[in-house]
């Protein structure tokens, strides 16, 4: 589960890096299979780690990072879906995008440090 979590999450960053390429260098936003595509990898990524974490949680290991994660990963998905709106400006678009890249920047920083005592 691990590593379709750790896959998914690469290939989630890409496609969010593509998009904001198509967003702030052209003006354009994704094509449909890239929009659907991102629905499908936030679907698996929340699955795999909602099992991880019942593991986590039967072995009971310190758990607070993931919630640290989770907050981000909110965080992310609320500001992309702002940022690739059709009808956002383009203040709105820069925005959303910075804010999801501090975000995803966090996450990946939470899973390499997973922190014990984070609260």
């Amino acid at each position: 589960m691990k590593h379709l979590h750790m896959l998914m999450a690469v290939l989630l960053i890409v496609l969010f890096l593509y998009q904001s390429y198509l967003v702030l260098s052209t003006n354009k936003l994704a094509p449909r299979a890239v929009k659907i595509a991102t629905h499908i990898i936030y679907a698996l990524i929340i699955v795999s780690g909602a099992v991880m974490l019942m593991q986590l949680m039967s072995a009971n290991a310190p758990i607070q990072w993931v919630f640290a994660k989770i907050i981000l990963l909110v965080a992310a998905i609320s500001s992309s879906i702002k940022a690739f709106n059709s009808n956002a400006t383009p203040v709105q678009r820069k925005t959303g995008i910075l804010i999801a890249a501090i975000a995803y920047i966090g996450i990946v920083i939470l899973a390499f440090a997973k922190p014990g005592n984070l609260f």
